[in-house]
């Protein structure tokens, strides 16, 4: 069995996005940039993290680039996964090395069903402004990161810049302060149903909180997402996806609890730790 979980605002959190809960009382930080620690995790989500992990193959997926993913410290010094998707889909990593041929592979499907990304940048330019977009980045080489101010974003000019890139093979997402701009082939689903069929896999939980974890979740036997973010506000209610009750930081252990009940529920019984898969 596969636990696939995208990252920010599912299993960790900043200090913005964790809820009423403050870090001192129940977190740990588990993310460090410039110094400073950015990233949270409640105790008990590590300890039930782990215990998933001991039972099934865990994968981070992300739309973090491979240097952004790496800052997370908690999976080089307690969580150890084999393997992880980064980039939105585009980059598969193998014991912490890009796998080449599935890059190669999503560039040759990106440039085949998506309009140029300079094409993109082109309509973006027609709408954005310094009064509301604070920073620019292509990531990757494959998809635009924009850091905004969401309170002064002009949304009429956005949901059509939306759908005018839409009819060019690209997808829009916001999360929090930030705007993803991204080829609709560069999929977080895809990239695990390969790592799916790699490890002979027969089922797999998702869980994820944005649009952009979609493909991931649809793609998977089964699916969680916590009780905020994108996806909620797009879906209070889904036939395939299962919404924690839990906001905030805390949802984060409630979905480790629920994908634990149910790789037990399918063993019928309390599993074994798994042999190791390189």
């Amino acid at each position: 069995m596969i636990f696939a979980s995208d990252l920010d605002q599912t299993l960790i959190y900043s200090e913005a996005s964790m809820g009423q809960l403050k870090p001192q009382e129940q977190t740990v930080p588990i993310e460090l940039y410039e110094e400073r620690h950015i990233s949270f995790m409640t105790k008990r989500a590590i300890h039930l993290l782990a215990e998933v992990t001991a039972r099934m193959d865990f994968i981070p997926v992300t739309t973090r680039t491979v240097v952004q993913y790496e800052r997370i410290f908690v999976f080089k010094d307690t969580v150890k996964p084999n393997y992880a998707i980064t980039s939105n889909g585009g980059t598969i990593l193998v014991n912490g090395q890009a796998d080449e041929h599935w890059k190669q592979a999503v560039t040759a499907a990106v440039a085949h069903s998506s309009a140029p990304a300079a094409d993109i940048k082109r309509y973006w330019d027609e709408i954005a402004t310094p009064e509301w977009v604070l920073t620019e980045k292509y990531a990757d080489d494959l998809f635009y990161s924009l850091v905004v101010l969401r309170d002064k974003i002009p949304q009429p000019g956005l949901d059509d810049f939306r759908a005018r890139i839409a009819e060019l093979g690209w997808n829009l997402s916001i999360q929090g302060r930030k705007i993803y701009l991204v080829p609709a082939a560069l999929s977080k689903g895809a990239a695990m149903l390969h790592l799916k069929e790699r490890l002979g896999a027969s089922n797999v939980i998702a869980a994820g909180d944005s649009l952009l974890d979609e493909s991931l979740l649809l793609a998977a036997d089964e699916a969680i997402a916590p009780r905020h973010g994108e996806l909620f506000k797009h879906y209070p209610e889904h036939p395939h996806i299962t919404f924690t009750q839990h906001s905030g930081i805390y949802a984060s252990e409630e979905l480790l609890e629920q994908v634990l009940e149910r790789n037990t529920y399918r063993n019928g019984t309390i599993c074994e730790k798994k042999e190791g898969v390189v």
